[in-house]
């Protein structure tokens, strides 16, 4: 059975190796290169003129001038899984039922058990194989400045780096194969899995990696200018900011006008000449929701640990969705 799966499905299994072949030699390449000329170019060591930055962001151009399409390979990191979930995992059952292939198989004293056990669980180890050779290299996503908006901070590759590429992965095979099993249609299985796969990842980024922990709050002075230096741990991801009262209630806009009305009098009469100054005189300061840097690698096993667990139930309805149905 190992053996017919792996003839069945070959130019897919070939077509995905090749794909984190060629992904990872890219990463590698585009990933040194990345990291020399950003230290030729001494785009971190720049000091920046008086009154302005303009000679660093100069170097920063340059550097993006130089990389040219290079960091877009890190898309391919975040794409990788949903490309599996729809092509490999959509036809996995869907396209044999459809051609009616599946009952040459049934009948040669092969269970129904055996037989989508077998299927899935060839394709879900060798994903899990490419999903680990991919999973090293978070340091090249870093190296060429993340996803869109460049690394902002120590979450921001957490998708393309580590335990949660091989969980995507392995989620995206699962569901698009319990879905390729339960319309028994090829392209349905491509499309809905691809659309289920897409929602997920959407509620596990938007929703449960954010409370993995109970996040973090700290407070810190409104900078009217955004010059001061934060005041929580560097590289920690913020999950909201907000203006807030001496009692904790939240400052909307037509609040704060109000508030910074007193600016100018309370200045003239010898009172605080920066707004931010002003503003913590009224008991304003700004409420930081975050998450530290440090629970980054729990994090990623946490999600890993869902995500198998969503790949594991999505492959066992399978399996159960299979040996209850008629030919």
């Amino acid at each position: 059975m190992i053996w017919l799966t792996l003839r069945e499905h070959r130019a897919q299994l070939v077509a995905m190796s090749i794909t984190t072949a060629l992904l990872a030699i890219g990463l590698v390449v585009m990933g040194n290169y990345a990291a020399a000329q950003r230290a030729a170019l001494g785009v971190d060591s720049c000091v920046p003129l008086p009154n302005t930055n303009v000679n660093c962001a100069d170097l920063d151009f340059e550097w993006r001038q130089r990389l040219g399409p290079g960091p877009y390979l890190v898309l391919g990191l975040l794409f990788a899984p949903a490309l599996a979930a729809s092509y490999i995992g959509g036809p996995l059952f869907g396209a044999t039922f459809e051609r009616g292939t599946h009952r040459l198989a049934l009948t040669q004293a092969v269970s129904r058990v055996r037989w989508s056990a077998t299927r899935i669980g060839v394709l879900l180890a060798i994903t899990a194989v490419c999903g680990v050779v991919l999973a090293q290299f978070g340091w090249a996503a870093v190296a060429l400045n993340g996803l869109s908006g460049g690394v902002r901070d120590g979450f921001s590759v957490f998708d393309v780096d580590g335990p949660p590429v091989v969980g995507y992965g392995l989620f995206g095979i699962a569901v698009g194969g319990l879905i390729g099993a339960f319309s028994r249609r090829a392209l349905r299985g491509m499309f809905v899995g691809l659309l289920i796969f897409v929602g997920a990842r959407a509620i596990v980024a938007a929703e449960l990696r954010p409370n993995y922990e109970p996040p973090l709050v700290t407070y810190e002075r409104t900078d009217w200018f955004g010059s001061a230096p934060p005041i929580y741990p560097a590289g920690a991801w913020v999950l909201h900011t907000q203006d807030v009262d001496a009692q904790g209630r939240p400052i909307d806009g037509k609040e704060m006008d109000r508030l910074i009305q007193g600016f100018g009098p309370s200045a003239m009469a010898g009172g605080p000449t920066n707004p931010g100054d002003y503003l913590a005189t009224l008991g304003v300061r700004k409420r930081v929701i975050y998450q530290p840097a440090e629970r980054y690698a729990k994090f990623q096993w946490i999600e890993f640990g869902v995500l198998t667990g969503l790949a594991a139930g999505c492959a066992l309805l399978t399996i159960v969705l299979i040996r209850r149905r008629d030919a």
